[in-house]
């Protein structure tokens, strides 16, 4: 994909930036777009980032985990739905798909099914700038989760963006107990934000990890 971007750019740079023609500029444009790709990844696989990596892809389960969900319970034509509607500035569609799911009985029966949907619902509450909604979620997934880093950390920022400064400390402390928490990484930067809170106190838009590469 890197590569196909990168022929596709470079041959349409032309114009701009004539270094040779078009076929050669392609090569060019994949090339670099090949090795700006690599180094990306390997940063988050082995490097400095590695926690950005682990949090990034735990959340990209749970993703994968909803569309499961309805996929299997509610079809295909609302599973289309559901995907397009994930490109729109504010993803209704989706939210109204989770919650046709959370009445489903055999959902409502499943504590790794309603946890999936309540992460997901808690990050179109943040998309959807809904603070409250977005707290409401994450509070329904800890409490069948109680020690799960994504629902902790999303919701010390939370309590941080309220100016809660125990909350905000307190769920900190609960996404460090997380039993598969295994990036030492993760546990420093999270470890840094405790110390943070602690002597600074709460900010307004705190360094929430994860938000600088991805859509919450």
């Amino acid at each position: 994909m890197a590569i196909g971007t990168g022929f596709f750019v470079g041959y349409l740079s032309f114009g701009i930036i004539a270094i040779s023609d078009p076929p050669i500029n392609s090569l060019i444009g994949a090339t670099l777009a090949f090795a700006i790709y690599q180094g990306v990844s390997f940063s988050r696989f082995f490097g400095k980032r590695r926690g950005e990596f682990e949090y990034e892809y735990r959340y990209n389960l749970i993703e994968k985990a909803v569309k499961r969900l309805v996929l299997k319970f509610l079809g295909l034509s609302t599973f289309i739905n559901y995907f397009q509607d994930q490109f729109n500035n504010i993803s209704a569609e989706q939210e109204d798909i989770c919650q046709k799911l959370l009445r489903n009985e055999t959902v409502k029966n499943n504590d790794e099914f309603l946890f999936s949907i309540y992460i997901k619902l808690s990050g179109l509450a943040l998309k959807d700038n809904n603070p409250q909604k977005e707290k409401n979620a994450l509070m329904s997934a800890i409490e069948i989760k109680p020690n799960d880093l994504l629902a902790n950390h999303r919701l010390a920022v939370c309590n941080e963006m309220d100016g809660f400064k125990d909350e905000a400390i307190n769920h900190y402390h609960a996404a460090l107990k997380d039993p598969v928490l295994y990036s030492e990484q993760l546990k420093t930067f999270i470890l840094s934000q405790i110390e943070r809170v602690r002597l600074k106190g709460p900010m307004n838009r705190p360094p929430a990890l994860g938000c600088r590469f991805m859509i919450w």
